[in-house]
C-alpha cells in the first residue's frame, strides 16, 4: 500500500507545471553535492527531467608507490574509474535532485586493492506556496583513504538522513531550520594496527537555523548558527559536542570570479577532560579568476580539524592550500599545472607533545579538450610526506597517469 501511494504522488507530482527555484539549505555531508539548479548544458532531456551521465578516469597509469611505504614502495598499474548519471527535474510543487555513482579501482598486480563503491545520494524539496519542507538522504559503500592522515584504503559505509524546512520571505530571501544524521562505519580497516572501526566509528547529529539571501543577481550569502553531536560507537570519552555559526558566499560560474567562500566559527567541547578543547575559524575556501584572457588561475584552502585515527592524539588540525593554473595553447590543447602544501598540528592532549606533519605535491598536465566539458590529459604528480616524530609515516609518491572527463 505504502509503495502504491508513493509511486501515484510521483506520478501526480510529475504531470504538474513547473514552479520557481527552491534552494539546497539545510543539506548533510551527501547531499550538499547535489546541483540546486538546472542544468542547461551536457544534459538529455526526457520531459520534465534532465539527465546528466558521465564517466571520470581519474587515473590510468604507474603508482611507485602504492601503499605509501618509506622504504621499498611497491609499484603497479592503477585504474580509478566513476561511471555516473545525476538526475534533476523541477515542477510545480516539488524539486528532486540525484546522484548515482560507482567508484572502480583495479590494480593490476595487487588484487587486494581492487575494489567497486557505490554511491547514491538525493533531496526532495516541496514548493507548498512560500513554505518550503524538504528531505534528503544518501549512502556510500567506499574504499579509499579516508584524508591524509591514513594511508590504507579503508573499507567504510556512509549515511545520511536529513531534512527541514525552509519559508520564502521574498523571491531571493528564504530562512530555514533542519537537521541531518551522518554516519561512518569502517570495517576491516586497520591503519599501524589500530582497528578504525573502534576509534573512528561515529553518529553526528546537527541542529541548524538561518537564512539565504541573494547579495547580488550572482551571488548568494547563506548565515547559519547550529549545535552539533559526535557520537563514537565504542569510545565514548571520545564524545564532543560543538557550537558553530557559518558564513557561506557562492559565486555563479557566470561573474569573473567564481567559486564559494565559507568561514566558520567552531567552539569544540570533548568530553574527555585531558583534551584541549577547540575554539577558533575554520574554512575552505575555492574561487577561480581568469588570467588575461589565456589562463584561469584556481586557488582554494582549508582550515580545519579532523579527528585522529590514534585516541592519543585525539584531534588534529589542517592547514592545506592548493593552486591550480590552466594555460591556453593553440587550438584545444591547454597545459595545466598544480601545487599543493599541507599542515597537520597535533599534540592536543595532555602529555602529548607538539609536532606538525607536512605533505607537499607537484603536478602537471597536458590536455586536449572537446565538446561538452570533455578534457583528455597526461599527468604527472610527485608527492611527498614528512613526519618529525614517527619515520614509518614518512613517503615520497611518483605517478604517471592518463585521466578522461567524459559528460553528453
Amino acid at each position: 500500500m505504502i509503495r502504491f501511494q508513493l509511486a501515484f504522488f510521483v506520478m501526480v507530482v510529475m504531470m504538474l507545471p513547473p514552479a520557481a527555484d527552491a534552494q539546497n539549505f539545510g543539506a548533510g555531508p551527501l547531499t550538499s553535492t547535489l546541483t540546486d539548479t538546472e542544468p542547461t548544458t551536457g544534459t538529455l532531456t526526457w520531459g520534465r527531467v534532465r539527465l546528466a551521465p558521465g564517466m571520470t578516469v581519474q587515473e590510468l597509469g604507474t603508482d611507485d608507490n602504492v601503499f605509501d611505504e618509506k622504504v621499498d614502495p611497491k609499484s603497479d598499474w592503477v585504474f580509478r574509474g566513476t561511471p555516473d548519471v545525476s538526475m534533476f527535474t523541477r515542477l510545480r510543487f516539488a524539486q528532486l535532485s540525484t546522484y548515482v555513482g560507482s567508484e572502480l579501482a583495479y590494480y593490476h598486480k595487487y588484487s587486494a586493492e581492487r575494489s567497486a563503491g557505490v554511491e547514491g545520494r538525493g533531496r526532495l524539496d516541496l514548493l507548498l506556496g512560500r513554505l518550503r519542507p524538504f528531505f534528503g538522504a544518501g549512502h556510500t559503500n567506499t574504499r579509499t583513504r579516508p584524508n591524509a592522515e591514513i594511508d590504507v584504503r579503508a573499507k567504510r559505509r556512509l549515511e545520511e538522513v536529513s531534512g527541514g524546512v525552509g519559508y520564502e520571505l521574498g523571491q531571493y530571501n528564504h530562512v530555514f531550520a533542519g537537521l541531518y544524521r551522518y554516519r561512518i562505519d569502517y570495517r576491516n580497516a586497520f591503519e599501524e594496527g589500530v582497528d578504525l572501526s573502534r576509534t573512528l566509528n561515529m553518529e553526528t547529529t546537527k541542529y541548524m537555523a538561518g537564512i539565504r539571501t541573494a547579495v547580488t543577481p550572482l551571488a548568494m550569502l547563506t548565515l547559519q548558527g547550529g549545535f552539533q553531536e559526535d557520537r563514537f560507537e565504542e569510545l565514548l570519552e571520545r564524545n564532543t559536542d560543538r557550537n558553530v555559526a557559518d558564513a557561506t558566499l557562492k559565486i555563479g560560474t557566470e561573474a569573473v570570479l567564481s567559486g564559494e567562500v565559507s568561514v566558520s566559527y567552531q567552539w569544540m567541547e570533548p568530553r574527555d577532560p585531558l583534551v584541549r578543547p577547540f575554539r577558533g575559524i575554520t574554512s575552505t575556501i575555492g574561487v577561480t579568476y581568469p588570467f588575461l584572457e589565456v589562463g584561469r588561475v584556481t586557488v582554494s584552502f582549508i582550515r580545519g580539524f579532523n579527528y585522529s585515527f590514534d585516541v592519543d592524539e585525539a584531534y588534529y588540525k589542517e592547514m592545506t592550500g592548493n593552486l591550480v593554473y590552466t594555460h591556453r595553447l593553440g587550438g584545444n590543447y591547454d597545459l595545466q599545472l598544480r601545487g599543493s602544501l599541507s599542515a597537520f598540528d597535533y599534540g592536543f592532549r595532555q602529555g602529548v607533545p607538539h609536532r606538525r606533519d607536512k605533505l607537499d605535491s607537484a603536478a602537471g598536465s597536458l590536455g586536449y579538450n572537446l565538446r561538452n566539458r570533455t578534457r583528455i590529459a597526461m599527468n604527472y604528480e610527485s608527492a611527498r610526506r614528512r613526519s618529525p616524530v614517527f619515520d614509518e609515516r614518512d613517503y615520497d609518491r611518483h605517478r604517471w597517469f592518463f585521466s578522461w572527463l567524459y559528460a553528453f
